[in-house]
């Protein structure tokens, strides 16, 4: 019995004494890894755009991880703070033996204006608070947090515009739930909050024959009559 407690204890510590001699040896082989002056990143390949985010802007990210070597560069962490750019959409890392990292950044495509944030296909918002100063993408706004739905709207009238040449410039989702659209040409539809596309389409089937010629006196149409829609024409001011 006395024995086997030995032989536990001397088993006991040379558990021990290996586990550590492991753990010496992890550190030492990181260390050796970690050390940039043995595996530097010499070359940093960036693709990119560079239509909305600056070179400037990546540098400033990349500046926090000058001190890492190739092999323990945290990509993860690189990544996230790459994401932060509000005008980042998707970021691809890859390191490149021997001392090369690669960087490619594609940004996001906005397809139109919302309230005070530019949006992407998806809905997503971005640019929130800045001066949206492209004025090729259509204005969409409503409450927050239907973007998306309005967006879907947006599209589905627009197609139906398509159909007999008009183009949409905005459309608005009001609190009460209730759409207005305006057209290029400044006129403003008021739609309601039912029967879009039929009302539209109505609109849409007239407009050649009472409204084409006169377009530019033309100022608002409201289309919420069953049978009919009443029209408003622009003051005209004698010279």
């Amino acid at each position: 019995m006395v024995a086997d407690r030995g032989t536990l204890r001397f088993t006991g510590y040379l558990t021990f004494l290996i586990l550590c001699a492991l753990l010496l040896t992890a550190r030492l082989v990181y260390l050796f890894l970690a050390d940039a002056q043995r595996f530097p990143i010499n070359t940093v390949k960036i693709s990119a755009s560079y239509q909305h985010i600056t070179r400037k802007q990546l540098e400033g990210v990349l500046s926090h991880y000058l001190d890492a070597s190739f092999f323990t560069l945290p990509v993860k962490r690189l990544h996230a703070d790459l994401v932060t750019l509000d005008w980042a959409q998707q970021i691809d890392i890859e390191r490149i033996w021997p001392d090369t990292l690669k960087i490619t950044l594609v940004e996001k495509l906005p397809i139109a204006r919302w309230n005070d944030a530019l949006m992407t296909a998806n809905g997503d918002l971005f640019n929130i608070g800045h001066e949206q100063t492209d004025s090729s993408l259509p204005r969409l706004s409503g409450p927050a947090h239907q973007q998306t739905d309005v967006l879907q709207i947006y599209q589905k009238l627009s197609k139906l515009l398509s159909i007999y040449g008009l183009h949409a410039a905005s459309l608005q989702l009001r609190d009460n739930q209730a759409w207005e659209l305006s057209l290029v040409n400044g006129v403003q539809l008021r739609l309601g909050k039912r029967d879009l596309e039929q009302r539209l389409q109505r609109f849409c089937k007239a407009y050649p024959a009472i409204f084409a010629d006169k377009q530019e006196q033309l100022s608002s149409v409201d289309l919420r009559y069953a049978r009919g829609m009443a029209v408003q024409w622009k003051q005209q001011t004698g010279r």
